[in-house]
């Protein structure tokens, strides 16, 4: 996954709920392809994450979530997503998500 993140984008988005030094969403786009990166600062949190910055179509998603007993390790999920979707994300305190969705 982080060797498929593009040094540089196309365009930037700050979504919504994002607060400075608690918590940072963004999603970037690169031609077709958006990343979704999602950091927080202090005690866990619970968030949803409308998907609204997708294109029309469904997009293969890859999702790597913080594993929820190990602080050293990640879940990896692989799905589909559409624009209309809100993407639940469990966070640890600290933690952080990374999405990649591609269209095929």
């Amino acid at each position: 996954m982080i060797k498929s993140i593009p040094a540089v984008w196309d365009e930037t988005r700050v979504l919504p709920d994002s607060r400075i030094g608690e918590l940072s969403i963004f999603a970037r786009r690169k031609g077709t392809r958006w990343m979704l990166a999602v950091m927080s600062a202090g005690g866990s949190k619970s968030i949803q994450v409308p998907l609204a910055f997708l294109g029309d179509g469904t997009y293969q998603a890859s999702l790597v979530r913080d594993h929820k007993d190990n602080d050293a390790a990640v879940v990896v999920e692989n799905s589909t997503a559409r624009c209309g979707d809100t993407l639940p994300v469990e966070l640890r305190g600290g933690g952080g998500f990374v999405g990649r969705f591609i269209k095929p």
